[in-house]
């Protein structure tokens, strides 16, 4: 790597010239740009011109409303953040001592969000804990949301925009990562939640296979994806009376009475953007097992849920508190969150590590169950991240279950080590750990 000076790393690649910082026992480089795009149009790869660009400034995040859940639970208030629609930028940590003789394996994180919030520079997801402890490049990739992202292109059709994002950051990341001192041969793609759905169709897309070797699902709702049909076509139609030049705040508005005016009764409703099966870059769901018959023996897959994902949903509902704290009614709330839970995550899950098997993958399926017995949120939704990413900013919010950040950044060690030696290597460090974790290999029958 071309230092200039011990505190300004400055690294040529074909994209560009590009100086970062050190801090926090990393060189990091954030916001730098992987593309353009036009409203509702796919993205288009950016390059810098010959000067040097500076790199210190996070990205700004997608164009999206507030989410009262993430507000409860961890504070932050998407509305208050620089927000952009032309959002597709990327940001990494890079082990302080790499060099560009390093190759050190790359991990691509994408975030979740019901496909309706989330950023690459969120500082709940601190890249530099991974990065630093166990000498692995970290990647956040921005994409587009919602509206913007997962409904329409320009001719009004259905179009999977947000998807073209993330695999256009993905392909920066596989053309540039040497330069950093990343082995673009040993990528790994993580992402939870709808960033977990995003990774999955990230593999089943057309043309991704040589962009990554290895992939990590959390906590995936695959419960949500069936029966969108009708839903979907009442959003497109609606979304379609917008002029595709309206205001962003215009656009923000029609999402609130678009979202308001879903009836959807079943799973669905949970999660009412995603990715279009059918609409480029995704095959047809009759062709879904094709796919995976090609994609599975060339990627090992980590996969699986957390053992109260419902649990998140509720944790600020003072009747949910009331309940828990109960003895005599613990039992009603457990058996609802149980059900909700295997219902849009713990079951599906289990069926497609299953098919991923038969399709001839190494598949491991994981099961986090942290203090589910310690909380109302206990091991739900999204707690995982609080130890894999070190807790950053969580420490005194109701997340936090009481903890401190010290608490997430100790506790974490073993689970950011299953992670990351399996980007390195495919091989766990250990396939349990005591009130945590534990992994399983899935065969094919």
């Amino acid at each position: 790597m071309n230092m200039q000076s011990p505190d300004i790393p400055t690294v040529h690649t074909s994209a560009g010239t590009f100086q970062g910082f050190v801090a926090d026992g990393c060189r990091q480089f954030l916001g730098i740009r992987y593309a353009t795009s036009e409203r509702y149009a796919p993205p288009v790869p950016y390059t810098y011109g010959d000067a040097k660009h500076l790199c210190t400034t996070p990205a700004p995040f997608p164009v999206q409303l507030t989410s009262a859940i993430e507000r409860t639970l961890t504070g932050i208030r998407y509305e208050e953040l620089p927000q952009e629609e032309s959002c597709q930028y990327l940001s990494f940590a890079v082990p302080e001592d790499a060099t560009p003789d390093s190759r050190l394996p790359v991990m691509v994180w994408y975030y979740g969000g019901s496909y309706r919030n989330g950023g690459c520079d969120n500082e709940f997801y601190d890249r530099t804990v991974l990065a630093k402890e166990n000498g692995v490049i970290v990647v956040g990739i921005n994409y587009r949301l919602s509206l913007l992202g997962f409904v329409k292109n320009r001719e009004g059709d259905f179009a999977n925009n947000g998807l073209l994002d993330a695999i256009e950051g993905l392909r920066w990341v596989h053309t540039n990562i040497t330069a950093f001192g990343g082995d673009p041969a040993n990528i790994t793609l993580f992402g939870e939640s709808a960033g977990g759905d995003l990774v999955r169709c990230i593999m089943l897309a057309e043309g991704t296979d040589g962009l990554y070797r290895r992939a990590i699902i959390q906590s995936d709702p695959l419960g949500t994806l069936e029966n969108r049909g009708a839903m979907e076509r009442k959003i497109l139609d609606e979304l379609n009376e917008l002029p595709l030049d309206a205001p962003v705040e215009q656009v923000l508005e029609a999402q609130r009475a678009i979202t308001s005016h879903v009836t959807e009764r079943g799973k669905a409703k949970h999660m009412i953007f995603a990715p279009h099966s059918g609409v480029y870059p995704l095959p047809a769901q009759e062709d879904e097992e094709k796919r995976w018959r090609e994609v599975a023996p060339k990627h090992d897959l980590i996969i699986g849920t957390n053992a109260r994902e419902a649990a998140t949903y509720i944790g600020g509902n003072k009747v949910a508190s009331a309940l828990d704290r109960n003895v005599l009614t613990r039992w009603l709330l457990e058996r609802f969150l149980h059900k909700m839970t295997m219902d849009i995550f713990t079951g599906p899950t289990r069926q497609f590590a299953q098919r991923y098997a038969r399709c001839g993958g190494k598949v491991h399926l994981y099961s986090f169950f942290w203090r589910k017995d310690k909380h109302v949120i206990g091991a739900g939704h999204i707690t995982e991240l609080a130890l894999l990413f070190g807790g950053k900013g969580v420490e005194g919010t109701l997340m936090a279950q009481g903890l401190s950040g010290r608490d997430f950044l100790e506790h974490g060690k073993p689970l950011r080590r299953i992670w990351t030696d399996f980007a390195k290597s495919g091989q766990l460090s250990t396939a349990k750990v005591n009130g945590m974790i534990e992994l399983t290999e899935v065969t094919k029958h």
